[in-house]
């Protein structure tokens, strides 16, 4: 905790100078995903590299894309579900960096949970019934499609409604639907609850160790910007260097727990994964794959091209 406050002290030292270094805007949701860009930030392994960053919390990655197109943001983080979709539609993006993978194996940052006693085992239990999901055509909804077709049922007979994450365990207990996908931290709040048990742990089950997330720029950015681009991946690797050294620990969990606004033993709970210090375009292309085999994306996608340089 001292090493933690002494590089805090430090960032609010150079934080002084941070108008007078160019700035980049960053678009994140606040999730502990995002933790290599705070923590980057917070102890100015940015300042650094001589650069300022301005951060602007966003509801969700999908929504995050067109402010991206227009300018809104230099840099976005979002799903790589959303990132993919918008490749297909022609938007030139390029990739700085990825998000946490999902695990090989469990425990996962996301699974579908149900009623206690719902008596859900399979997709095809599913038939006929609803799962409730944060977005259609998100990462969500790719999940729940995968492992439902996965487990032996038909998606097409499946109701998916979109309900608020924050609203999710209340669409399962009051019976709005009969199972739900949730994430992280509603997810370890679900577990913990007598009401609810655990349905399967989808997301290891159809994406094992795919990328989840990924950071992004339009192409024109990353033309016009790229030595700032350049600076700024840099220093997100040096904050990424400290997360993957630090994930747990309580200096971790009090950094993630003040932007996040969640309880520190409620993230101590939470599947709490590694930076990458690379990026896995064959692991990007197999999401790629995976959507194209549950229709979202019509056409194959090689994402080799549209990785920064």
């Amino acid at each position: 905790m001292a090493a933690a406050g002494g590089a805090l002290a430090a960032w609010q030292v150079k934080g002084a100078f941070a108008a007078d270094l160019p700035v980049v805007r960053v678009g994140i949701i606040p999730i502990f995903v995002v933790a290599p860009h705070i923590v980057a930030d917070k102890m100015g392994y940015f300042a650094t590299e001589g650069i300022s960053v301005a951060t602007q919390m966003i509801q969700g990655g999908t929504i995050g894309v067109p402010a991206l197109v227009s300018g809104g943001f230099d840099i976005l983080y979002s799903n790589t579900t959303a990132i993919l979709t918008a490749l297909e539609r022609g938007i030139d993006l390029r990739i700085l960096a990825e998000g946490t993978r999902i695990p090989k194996a469990p425990p996962d940052p996301a699974a579908i949970i149900q009623r206690k006693g719902g008596g859900l085992k399979t997709g095809k239990d599913l038939e006929g019934k609803s799962i409730g999901i944060n977005t259609r055509f998100d990462i969500q909804w790719l999940i729940a499609q995968a492992w439902i077709k996965k487990t032996g049922g038909d998606p097409a007979k499946v109701n998916f409604r979109e309900v608020p994450l924050p609203a999710m365990m209340d669409a399962v207990k009051g019976g709005q639907v009969d199972a739900a996908v949730l994430v992280d931290p509603f997810l370890a709040i679900a577990l913990g609850n007598p009401d609810f048990e655990l349905l399967d742990w989808a997301q290891s089950k159809v994406m094992p160790g795919y990328p989840s997330s990924l950071w992004v720029v339009t192409a024109e950015t990353a033309a016009t910007k790229a030595d700032l681009l350049r600076r700024w991946v840099r220093g997100f690797y040096k904050g990424a260097e400290w997360v993957n050294a630090n994930i747990g620990d309580p200096a971790y969990l009090q950094l993630v727990a003040g932007y996040t606004k969640t309880d520190e033993k409620l993230l101590a709970k939470m599947a709490l994964n590694k930076q990458p210090m690379d990026i896995d375009a064959a692991g990007v292309d197999k999401v790629a794959a995976l959507m194209q085999d549950n229709g979202i994306l019509k056409t194959n996608i090689d994402v080799t091209p549209n990785i920064f340089k």
